[in-house]
C-alpha cells in the first residue's frame, strides 16, 4: 500500500490541484457513476462495499443530479 501511494503521488507531482489522491479519484468515479444512473448496488459492488446503503448515504448526496431530480418534483406547470 505504501508504494501504491508513492507512486501515485510521484506521478501528480505536476498535476493541478496538487490534493488529489486515489479516494478523491474513487469518490470522483462514484459520484460520475450514480449521475449516470448507474445503480448504488452496482457502485457498491466495484467499490467493493458490502451493504449499498452505505454507497448511497456517502456517493448519491454528493451529486448534483441527485439534488436536481428531487427539487424537479416540486416544479409545477
Amino acid at each position: 500500500m505504501k508504494s501504491i501511494k508513492k507512486g501515485f503521488k510521484a506521478a501528480v507531482v505536476d498535476a493541478w490541484p496538487r490534493d488529489v489522491s486515489p479516494h478523491v479519484l474513487r469518490h470522483t468515479a462514484a459520484v460520475h457513476m450514480a449521475e449516470a444512473c448507474v445503480t448504488m448496488d452496482e457502485i457498491a459492488q466495484y467499490l467493493g462495499h458490502s451493504d449499498s446503503r452505505i454507497t448511497a448515504s456517502i456517493y448519491a448526496r454528493y451529486s448534483p443530479e441527485h439534488l436536481r431530480k428531487a427539487a424537479s418534483a416540486l416544479e409545477f406547470g
